[in-house]
C-alpha cells in the first residue's frame, strides 16, 4: 500500500532547510536536531492532557507516524492558520 501524501515535494523540502538552517544556528548536526523535534513529537503525542491530544487528533501524515517535516508544516499551519489546521 502507498502512502498518502499530505504535503508537496517542495513544501518537505522547504520543511528540511529549516532543519538545516536550525543545525547551523546552533553549530550541531541535522541528525541531533532532527533527534530532538522527534522526542518532543513522541512526548506530546502521548501526553495526557486531553487539549494536546485533541489537537493531535487533528494532524494527518502521511505513515504509521509523522516525519519531522511533516511536524514542522503542521505546527506551520497552527501557528499560522493555514490548511485546515484548528488551534482549538
Amino acid at each position: 500500500m502507498e502512502a498518502k501524501i499530505m504535503y508537496t515535494k517542495q513544501e518537505r523540502e522547504y520543511a528540511a532547510g529549516i532543519i538545516r538552517q536550525i543545525a547551523r544556528n546552533n553549530q550541531v548536526s541535522e541528525a541531533e536536531v532532527r533527534l530532538d523535534l522527534e522526542e518532543t513529537m513522541n512526548i506530546s503525542r502521548s501526553h495526557p492532557d486531553p487539549t494536546l491530544r485533541a489537537l493531535w487528533s487533528t494532524f494527518q501524515y502521511a505513515g504509521a507516524a509523522p516525519t519531522v517535516e511533516e511536524f514542522i508544516l503542521w505546527a506551520a499551519e497552527i501557528t499560522w492558520g493555514r490548511r485546515d489546521a484548528d488551534p482549538l
